[in-house]
């Protein structure tokens, strides 16, 4: 973002890498001043390492062995005095951050310009598509803020209305499902792993897709309670509503409407990311597929988008909004429709955020969307709509962060 913003504006980057810098502990300094040299010479880049050195012998931080060695080495590179051996072992340790400090170095200005001119290009090219998606994004949020208030204005006059056909037993065996999938899922997630780690990384998350489908057999247990199958496809969801194509549409709508209740949550999230890590940022409530994004290839990335946008949204939306859902909304049957709709939501989608491994921070946001889906499970009654809605979400968040990585 800092190379793209000074390859668009020349002095928009400094002000956001020195923006960037005063937040920055001094690890994240030492990979920062990679950007310093790439966009400013080797000048600023050592200015940068001298107030690393300064936070050092002011004890607000202690420096681990590799930190200091990796000053040294980044020393000596911006003072023109490193040879080969040295630049590689930077490249190798700061990886791409360790590439624009050996080209920020490098002597030659016609040789320099060369290698920065791609690097630039492409910083350019990667924010001009975020900007265009985040356009799109703001697009839909406009038209699905509308969506919203007619639909809340059309469920208070009484012309939309709950699809969503209620329990005629409460026993709980909707409840001991939802549990029997979530242990079932912990133990298949930890095989899952296991068994990737014996097969090419190329062809980890291909494992954890599977995994996440298998994880689907704890529909059994209903059955093995006396449900007929064809009775728990109905309780669940798992019918074609008004139409597949007709649902999928819905789901889009869906889509647009949950952006605004997803932006509140989001908004939430950011405020508790400033008051609490302000250092790691959005980080801080990163999800660790994003490591896999950011150092896989293409397959990698594919695979990553078949777990996130086809698995997921199968698997979480038939286990939260088709079993757990459903019972907890059966079960508070005799309270007036908006509270119970309110509970129902609320609870399960606070268990759907805290079990994600984003963290806590994380919970506000992911529990908007949640909610939405509880929304649109109860204005549908089939999951379609909620899985549509569920796979789009993931698949734009993950397309983002691959512009990004």
């Amino acid at each position: 973002m800092v190379i793209a913003q000074e390859s668009l504006a020349p002095g928009a980057g400094k002000a956001l890498l020195d923006d960037v810098l005063a937040k920055s502990p001094p690890h994240q300094a030492l990979r920062l001043s990679g950007v310093a040299a790439f966009l400013f010479g080797p000048d600023s880049a050592r200015h940068v390492l001298a107030e690393v050195q300064e936070d050092w012998a002011a004890g607000a931080v202690e420096p681990t062995e590799a930190e200091r060695s990796i000053l040294e080495d980044l020393d000596r590179l911006f003072a023109g005095e490193a040879g080969e051996a040295v630049a590689s072992r930077v490249e190798s340790t700061l990886g791409w951050f360790g590439q624009l400090a050996v080209i920020g170095s490098e002597r030659d200005e016609q040789r320099r310009n060369a290698l920065r001119s791609p690097i630039m290009a492409a910083a350019s090219w990667m924010m001009f598509q975020l900007v265009f998606m985040l356009m799109v994004l703001g697009g839909l949020a406009l038209v699905g803020l509308v969506l919203l208030v007619l639909a809340i204005v059309w469920s208070m006059q009484g012309v939309m209305h709950s699809r969503l056909s209620l329990l005629t037993r409460h026993d709980g065996v909707y409840a001991e499902t939802f549990a029997v999938w979530l242990i079932g899922f912990q133990v298949l997630m930890v095989i899952a792993a296991i068994v990737a780690g014996e097969l090419p990384a190329t062809l980890s998350m291909l494992v954890t897709f599977v995994a996440f489908l298998l994880s689907l057999a704890a529909l059994v247990w209903p059955v093995s309670r006396g449900v007929t199958w064809s009775q728990v496809r109905l309780d669940i969801g798992w019918t074609r509503g008004e139409g597949v194509l007709r649902e999928f549409g819905c789901g889009l709508l869906g889509y647009m409407a949950a952006i605004p209740i997803a932006g509140v949550g989001l908004v939430i999230s950011m405020i508790l990311i400033l008051l609490t890590a302000p250092d790691e940022g959005a980080a801080a409530a990163a999800h660790p597929i994003v490591n896999e994004l950011a150092g896989g290839g293409w397959w990698m990335r594919i695979q990553v988008l078949m777990v996130a946008s086809i698995a997921a949204p199968i698997v979480e939306e038939t286990m939260f909004r088709g079993v757990l859902y459903r019972q907890v909304r059966s079960s508070v049957s005799g309270w007036r429709t908006w509270a119970a709709i309110a509970a129902s939501a609320g609870a399960t989608s606070l268990i759907f955020a805290l079990i994600h491994p984003q963290g806590l921070l994380a919970v506000p946001a992911l529990m908007a969307l949640a909610i939405a889906f509880c929304l649109a499970r109860e204005w549908r009654g089939s999951v379609i709509a909620p899985m549509v809605m569920h796979g789009v979400s993931n698949g734009i968040v993950m397309t983002m962060l691959m512009l990004m990585t």
